[in-house]
């Protein structure tokens, strides 16, 4: 698009040559000539850069985490801590000047760019600015680009243009003060387990000699050492030990209306905190710990693992639900799949991919050549079998597609809730997985909202009283539903103020007693429940 001051110029030229023909002065008609035709090439070089599929006049951009002089990242990757970003430009010396107007950034949800809105003048074929992200909720967040508007150095021409920039931010949860030793211990008397770590042994009435001491008063008769006394004069008695080991396994809701809420405070933000919070005050006590993700079926299982094994393949499951691709969670048609990863491929990586045709040989091979293109671009961790996991697809071209979406974090709708029946059956699943793991028994953690649940939780009762049977210790805890302030704002300017509030109290008057019915159920079979927890009534209720 023209701007003033090149059509000031147009302008100019055009009555230049228009004087001179009237007044017939060659002279006046030669200048004007000559600026309108510098005005024509000039805005012709500049608009060889503002073509489609092509970057805008050979502008690249960069943006990546910032460090300091050690190298170190000046801010962790937690949720609500900020992370310093630098954005650094490069353009042909020959556009020296040019001004770039950063309108708006384009970016997974759940992530904020602050203070990345302004103008930058290109010096020297080089600009840079320093930004900050504000990470709201727990994931593996991509900002794909900046949109922006981009002018010459001489104010002729402007135009819309996408900046690409990709970069990837791996957001952990936020931890919360637990301490596992205040909660009780779940097995004794464990097998020793490996990489050269073993539980806390205490003394107490255990199998394994700890020492010989001195008698005192109140030692049982049987413990007396009577040829260690016989030998050094004075009455002896052995002194045992045990093994203490506190074993968690947690199954966590990942279905549909977990993911209800603002980003950073829905129900599945609170469980992720809860759930991190517990594997690190594991690994940090190397007690063995294991999860299982569920949603009508068990989507993820991690194996009983300790220290930072445990901690890292937990925050890797975290991280990877957040990115659903699996075509029973994410269901969607095909032409929509490929819409979506064409429009990625032709926006961020510039590939040129034609324009898809009706007829059926050209669309075949439309899609054809886009599955190529996203196969070439997926990560080592996506093309080797080991990492990337259970394929999403029966079908091989929608798996690499779907495999690449979750590479590249885009977002698939997550399909609707499940019935009741089928959500308790999944919770079920992820308990009997449990009572079968190996290192148990176990104090098995269930996370959910248990909305909607009403009438349905038996299966559930039942299956919690089996692994109570079998030496397990259970605690169901009911995270939070959308906040009250939510469901306010979620009211429009002409809706009557006293019916949006009468169907706040009605809602929370349903989940109360929601919650009472699951604590008469829990209480029922010896587990214990936790509605809305915060991290000291967690661990009072397994109090040692």
């Amino acid at each position: 698009m023209l701007e003033t001051r090149g059509r000031h110029w147009l302008w100019t030229a055009l009555a230049l040559i228009g004087a001179g023909l009237a007044l017939p002065l060659a002279g006046l008609v030669l200048a004007g000539a000559v600026l309108l035709g510098g005005l024509v090439l000039e805005i012709l070089r500049l608009r060889k850069g503002l073509q489609p599929l092509s970057p805008p006049w050979g502008l690249t951009a960069r943006l990546k985490v910032d460090k300091d002089s050690d190298g170190h990242d000046l801010a962790a990757h937690r949720v609500g801590r900020e992370v310093t970003l630098r954005l650094d430009l490069r353009i042909p010396k020959a556009f020296d000047g040019a001004r770039l107007q950063l309108l708006s950034w384009s970016h997974s949800p759940g992530v904020e760019v602050q203070d990345g809105l302004g103008t930058l003048v290109v010096r020297n074929g080089e600009a840079s600015l320093q930004l900050r992200s504000l990470p709201q909720s727990a994931a593996v967040h991509r900002i794909l680009g900046v949109q922006a508007r981009l002018q010459d150095a001489l104010g002729l021409l402007s135009a819309q243009v996408f900046v690409p920039c990709p970069c990837e931010l791996a957001v952990l949860p936020r931890s919360l003060p637990l301490d596992l030793k205040r909660v009780a211990e779940t097995r004794r008397n464990a097998p020793r387990s490996g990489g050269g770590q073993r539980p806390d042994k205490v003394p107490g009435h255990g199998d394994e000699l700890r020492e010989l001491r001195e008698h005192l008063p109140g030692d049982a008769y049987k413990h007396i050492a009577w040829k260690a006394s016989a030998i050094r004069g004075r009455l002896m008695a052995r002194s045992f030990q045990r093994e203490q080991t506190r074993a968690l396994y947690v199954v966590l809701d990942t279905g549909a209306t977990m993911r209800d809420g603002r980003p950073g405070l829905g129900p599945l933000d609170q469980a992720l905190d809860l759930v991190h919070s517990l594997a690190e005050a594991a690994a940090r006590a190397h007690d063995p710990f294991a999860c299982a993700l569920v949603d009508g079926r068990v989507v993820d299982r991690r194996p009983v693992h300790e220290g930072l094994a445990s901690l890292r393949d937990t925050d890797r499951a975290l991280l990877d639900i957040r990115r659903v691709v699996a075509e029973d969670l994410a269901p969607l048609d095909d032409s929509e799949l490929f819409s979506i990863v064409s429009q990625y491929l032709t926006a961020i990586d510039r590939v040129p991919l034609p324009v898809p045709d009706q007829a059926a040989p050209a669309q075949r091979i439309w899609r054809q050549r886009v599955v190529m293109a996203a196969l070439a671009r997926l990560p080592d961790r996506e093309r080797l079998p080991l990492l990337r996991g259970a394929e999403p697809s029966a079908r091989t071209d929608t798996s690499i597609l779907r495999r690449f979406c979750r590479a590249m974090d885009l977002p698939l709708p997550y399909r609707t809730a499940h019935p009741p029946a089928v959500r308790v059956q999944g919770l079920v699943e992820g308990l009997n997985a449990a009572v079968t793991a190996r290192k148990g028994p176990f104090a098995i953690v269930i996370v959910s909202d248990f909305r909607r649940l009403s009438g349905a939780c038996q299966p559930l009762w039942q299956a919690a009283a089996r692994a109570r049977q079998l030496g397990n210790r259970v605690l169901a805890v009911a995270v939070r539903e959308v906040e009250a302030g939510d469901l306010l704002d979620l009211g429009g300017p002409t809706d009557d103020l006293d019916t949006v509030r009468g169907l706040v109290r009605a809602d929370q008057a349903a989940r109360q007693q929601l919650l009472d019915e699951l604590t008469d159920g829990a209480r029922r079979v010896g587990a214990a429940f936790l509605a809305d927890p915060n991290p000291q009534e967690l661990v009072a209720l397994w109090r040692a």
